[in-house]
């Protein structure tokens, strides 16, 4: 059995002109993990898969709708041919560590898409024409633990993320600046003593004037000795 059994024909494309928005359609209508990337000529140039839409998404910080097919696809591709035997596609996706291999005719035009579902389908089905442990040791290979990737730099950050940065970066640049000064409180207003009016010497002087000239008045002593002297008889 060759590829050309098993590979699902004529698969939706993308163009590199596109937007990752129209990758994600197909991958959402066919029901699929990867789209190819063909130019006007239908040659295959990249694929696009679920995977790399969706890193694509959180690592520029942009909506689907802005973000490139051509800033997104793998260019380094493998391929198998229509006239592929079985045990060829399944040396090529252990190698790659790939799910599903594009198949291109001798011109590079994409002719169609053979998956691993595909092939264990009929290993399934149809045992006599697939040997089950060779399916087996390619799962097993492509499943292996990859080489862990470097960390990657965020082409774009949301501004949650990168404003503690920038105020630190800004509070850098400007020179130290002195806290505000407060005006100091106003002293408490001494309570306003009003003075006793004194009386206009006009009016004093003539009162202390005459109560120096007024005589003192002396009693008269009694000139009468005895008893009932000094008294007047009454007839």
């Amino acid at each position: 059995m060759n590829a050309n059994e098993l590979m699902t024909r004529e698969p939706r494309s993308v163009r590199t002109t596109d937007r990752l928005d129209a990758a994600a359609r197909v991958l959402w209508e066919q029901d699929c993990g990867i789209v190819p990337v063909v130019d006007a000529a239908n040659v295959l140039v990249g694929v696009v898969t679920d995977r790399d839409v969706c890193m694509a998404s959180y690592t520029q910080g942009r909506p689907l709708g802005e973000i490139p097919v051509a800033a997104s696809m793998a260019r380094q591709l493998r391929t198998c041919r229509p006239e592929d035997p079985v045990a060829t596609v399944l040396t090529t996706m252990q190698q790659a560590q790939v799910h599903r291999l594009p198949v291109v005719d001798a011109r590079g035009v994409l002719v169609g898409i053979v998956s691993m579902n595909d092939i264990v389908r009929v290993a399934h089905s149809r045992p006599a024409s697939i040997e089950a442990a060779g399916v087996v040791k390619a799962l097993a290979a492509i499943g292996a633990p990859r080489r862990i990737a470097p960390p990657f730099e965020r082409t774009a950050q949301r501004p949650a993320e990168r404003a503690p940065e920038r105020s630190a970066e800004r509070a850098a640049e400007r020179p130290a600046e002195r806290p505000a000064e407060r005006p100091a409180p106003a002293a408490a207003a001494a309570p306003t003593v009003m003075p006793v009016a004194a009386k206009p010497p006009a009016l004093i002087a003539p009162a202390a004037a005459a109560a120096a000239r007024a005589p003192v008045a002396i009693p008269a002593k009694s000139k009468g000795k005895g008893k009932g002297k000094g008294k007047e008889k009454l007839n």
